[in-house]
């Protein structure tokens, strides 16, 4: 693998990294995906980096971290699925791959046992003099907030105040409790690293490289912090930095942050994912069991209806509601139905069985299914088809296609009304509901197929719909392979348009 190292790999290896005696090297293309290795891994992984593999399963921190947003990037003091922890150094080599270095830094995280040391002492020092102790704080020669850490969320202000930070934030004071990623917002980015840092229960430190924030209008101030692990306590230590913030810096915050993105959408998408399941679930389930009772109402109504003895006895207005309770009962049941079918065919419960059929037989179905309404609104219903045409369909679904889409033509046709089915036969076979109808506005026309609409328009003679029918008929014919299409003009009609491939046909 050395024999292969790039020029620009190197230089930066003489240049830049201490000297690399116990340095793993990884190789990786663009996506993280590992190339070769070389060094030892046992000292910084689990197990054997195997090729073909991302990089981040073997240390989660370099999640999203390839591409680098700059090269070279160092992430400083990452604790690997070992109990090492690295300087890790992310280098590009001009040829769209990437070196990532692991150095040893296990050694700089004892540095922490000393301010601890330090800190025990001046307690020690104040409580034995209790002059001293009105007149020094043991953390006063620290300009650091150091904040105990009680959850996600809050921790204790542990710490003298430090100036920078009452001006910073006046509100708080010592012992105050503090949501500290509201405070420090970027402190929510540090706290995956710290998290795993802090479950390691090993003694020490990790730093979170420098950030910047906002601390008043056009001003900004640097910070870098330290997730601390200490005799079973968890904190976190925020250090205001003088030096003026690089780019390479500010691109670590902006990978970080990447980072927190990625992992706050994956953590949605379940969430919504299983939010939708039981929202499928639910409709399925609800719908089923509401036909009965409504089934069972509209029953009632219709014997009332029919039975010209006992409807006579009651008044107009009485006759007229029971009327009113069938007509609802029949838009109830129908909307129930077009839901069950909805939700079925969004949770994929449904299976198509496809058969030859005659098209005109049908077509005939449709014709006698929808009788009542066309009779109902003096509508006249032809189609030119006369020749056999056979079709290779799932004939319930695709039945239950062409009932929608003739129930809405008669929905949006007026009294007196037309409705034509045109089916040509060529390179494809297109069928076409043809109304003379009120027509749909173009705004409406382009969404029409997209499921479920929130408010359903009143048909010519006051019908109501469900804003089911065509999402469910969209449904259908994607599944068959089909395609449909609409074409309309205000005050002129609609017609709508399923196109069958004579390639799917002819299998």
């Amino acid at each position: 693998m050395f024999n292969k190292l790039p020029k620009k790999v190197i230089e930066y290896l003489i240049n830049e990294l201490p000297p690399f005696t116990g340095v793993l090297i990884i190789r990786s293309d663009r996506d993280g995906i590992i190339l070769d290795h070389h060094g030892p891994h046992s000292e910084y992984l689990h197990i054997e980096p195997v090729k073909g593999k991302a990089i981040h399963e073997y240390v989660p921190a370099l999640f999203s971290m390839i591409p680098p947003l700059v090269s070279p990037m160092v992430l400083n003091n990452i604790k690997s699925n070992t109990k090492a922890f690295a300087d890790i150094h992310i280098v590009e080599d001009g040829e769209n791959k990437f070196w990532i270095f692991f150095v040893d830094q296990s050694h700089q995280v004892e540095g922490i046992r000393d301010i601890l040391q330090k800190i025990n002492e001046t307690k020690l020092l104040i409580e034995s003099n209790s002059e001293l102790a009105a007149a020094v704080d043991p953390y006063e020669v620290f300009e650091d907030l150091i904040l105990l850490i009680k959850d996600d969320e809050t921790a204790i202000i542990n710490s003298k105040i430090p100036g920078w930070f009452e001006s910073y934030s006046p509100n708080y004071s010592i012992s105050s409790k503090i949501k500290f990623t509201e405070v420090f917002p970027y402190l929510e980015v540090f706290l995956f690293e710290a998290k795993e840092f802090w479950l390691s229960q090993k003694t020490g430190k990790i730093e979170s490289g420098i950030w910047s924030e906002t601390i008043s209008e056009g001003m900004e101030m640097a910070f870098t912090a330290y997730a601390i692990y200490n005799n079973g306590s968890k904190f976190l230590l925020v250090r205001p930095m003088e030096q003026e913030v690089d780019k390479e810096q500010m691109a670590l915050q902006m990978a970080r942050e990447q980072v927190l993105a990625y992992e706050k959408l994956e953590k949605t998408e379940k969430k919504l994912n299983i939010l939708l399941d039981y929202k499928d679930k639910f409709v399925s389930i609800v719908s089923h069991d509401l036909r009965s009772p409504v089934a069972a109402v509209l029953g009632i109504t219709e014997l009332l209806v029919n039975d010209d003895t006992e409807i006579s006895k009651l008044s107009d207005f009485y006759q007229e509601m029971i009327l009113g309770i069938r007509e609802e009962m029949i838009r109830l049941l129908d909307y129930n139905d077009k839901l069950y079918h909805w939700s079925n065919l969004e949770l994929g419960n449904f299976k198509i069985v496809k058969e030859k059929v005659n098209l005109q037989k049908i077509i005939e179905t449709t014709e006698r299914t929808a009788k009542n309404k066309t009779e109902l609104k003096n509508i006249s219903f032809s189609t030119n088809l006369v020749d056999e045409i056979i079709i290779d369909v799932d004939v319930s679904l695709f039945q239950q296609a062409l009932n929608n889409l003739l129930s809405n033509a008669i929905k949006f046709t007026p009294v007196d009304g037309t409705i034509f089915i045109k089916v040509q036969s060529g390179d494809n076979i297109n069928i076409s509901i043809v109304d003379s109808g009120v027509g749909i506005p173009k705004e409406i026309s382009k969404n029409i197929f997209s499921g479920f609409t929130q408010k359903s328009t009143l048909g010519t003679h006051g019908e109501k719909g469900t804003g089911l029918g065509l999402g469910i008929v969209k449904k259908i014919i994607d599944a068959h392979g089909f395609t449909i299409d609409v074409e309309s003009d205000i005050g002129i009609g609609s017609k709508f348009i399923i196109t069958i491939p004579k390639i799917l046909n002819s299998n």
